[in-house]
């Protein structure tokens, strides 16, 4: 997907966006929306207690078949902070929503930052910027998220960070 131009300050949702984000959710999916909008908000400021609020920090559950080992809600934390640290301003937005009943949404996020912060997969900060853009598929328990599986374009991102080269065919089935 190509992200259109953007700044920092798209980053920040203004309550236009966020209602066009929202548009034709029922009232409770626009609740776990904005939610999750909030809860990016919480991470873009580096908030790490801040972020225990928005999920059943107990319970929660993380599948993510590039990140098997984050599988619980205290070790999934430590990848935002991870990142964070790694690339800054490392921010999140949400750029489209959908729901499903009472406690279901699916969001397609985007991350952006800059390798500046430290090594990443062994390689030392290029300043290449993090474009990322990846789906999660949220189930809430009441007022809180309590599961999250995420898929994201890893391959780009490996790629762009130059931790691997992945050559760019012309028509892959010639």
């Amino acid at each position: 997907m190509g992200l259109p131009a953007f700044t920092e300050a798209d980053f920040v949702l203004s309550q236009d966006k966020r209602d066009e984000i929202t548009a034709g959710l029922t009232p409770r999916q626009k609740f776990m929306v904005e939610h999750w909008m909030n809860l990016h908000e919480v991470i873009n400021r580096g908030d790490w207690d801040g972020m225990d609020e928005y999920f059943n920090v107990d319970t929660m559950t993380y599948d993510n078949p590039n990140r098997p080992d984050l599988g619980t809600y205290k070790v999934w934390k430590t990848s935002p902070q991870g990142l964070y640290k790694t690339f800054p301003p490392s921010i999140y937005r949400t750029l489209k929503a959908w729901g499903r009943g009472e406690d279901e949404i699916c969001v397609l996020c985007h991350h952006h930052g800059k390798h500046t912060g430290g090594p990443y997969m062994g390689v030392q900060p290029t300043g290449n910027e993090l474009n990322v853009v990846w789906f999660s598929w949220l189930r809430f328990r009441g007022d809180k998220i309590d599961h999250i599986y995420s898929i994201s374009d890893v391959l780009t991102m490996l790629k762009d960070l130059e931790v691997i080269e992945v050559p760019q065919p012309v028509d892959p089935y010639k």
